[in-house]
């Protein structure tokens, strides 16, 4: 396992971008496009709390926050630094 961690790390971080720029994003966007919109615009009027309408209505209009960009990317820089670190702190003997 010493000798494939660097492709585990790797396989590893690859598969989260792509799991959170690629597979994410699409599934919000075709879970919103299959919104009955008439019909969740008639339950919003049925509410009568200001705050419950608005977290409501923000399923209809937001869009997807990648989890990894929060934080300010943090994550990103410390696999960056791992990766980078193990690629150049590597000696072939």
């Amino acid at each position: 396992m010493v000798d494939y961690w660097r492709w585990t790390a790797l396989v590893t971080y690859l598969i989260i971008c792509v799991y959170d720029f690629l597979v994410v994003p699409v599934w919000y966007g075709l879970s919103r496009a299959t919104l009955d919109v008439d019909g969740y615009m008639a339950n919003l009027q049925l509410m009568e709390d200001p705050m419950v309408q608005m977290e409501y209505l923000k399923k209809l209009v937001s869009q997807h926050d990648p989890f990894t960009l929060k934080g300010g990317g943090l994550f990103h820089l410390a696999f960056g630094a791992l990766l980078t670190g193990s690629t150049l702190g590597k000696r072939d003997k």
